[in-house]
């Protein structure tokens, strides 16, 4: 692989983890009021409806659900964005 490519494909792959992240915490914050709550409120909910109030009780457990969902969320958009850097790499390689 050509130099170019394997940058384009690393720093797609950062953007779209970032860029996951972000958009995962703007919903959290721009949705908080208007959609019932944010990530929190929407974690306790599920961890209440699958495993019983007593799990959803528990804060530990709800952030611990929260870190996997924006991890979930990032690594999607690091693989999207390492799929669009692989179409630009072969662009630009394709160009030299």
């Amino acid at each position: 692989m050509k130099k170019i490519f394997k940058l384009s494909v690393v720093v797609g792959c950062n953007f779209g983890a970032v860029l996951g992240i972000l958009v995962a915490l703007m919903i959290n914050f721009l949705g908080d009021g208007s959609f019932g709550g944010g990530w929190y409120e929407a974690v306790e909910h599920d961890l209440g409806r699958w495993f019983g109030p007593d799990l959803a009780a528990i804060s530990w457990v709800v952030y611990s659900g929260i870190v996997m969902v924006i991890v979930m969320i990032s690594a999607i958009g690091a693989l999207l964005g390492a799929f669009f850097g692989a179409v630009v790499g072969k662009l630009l390689s394709a160009l030299d």
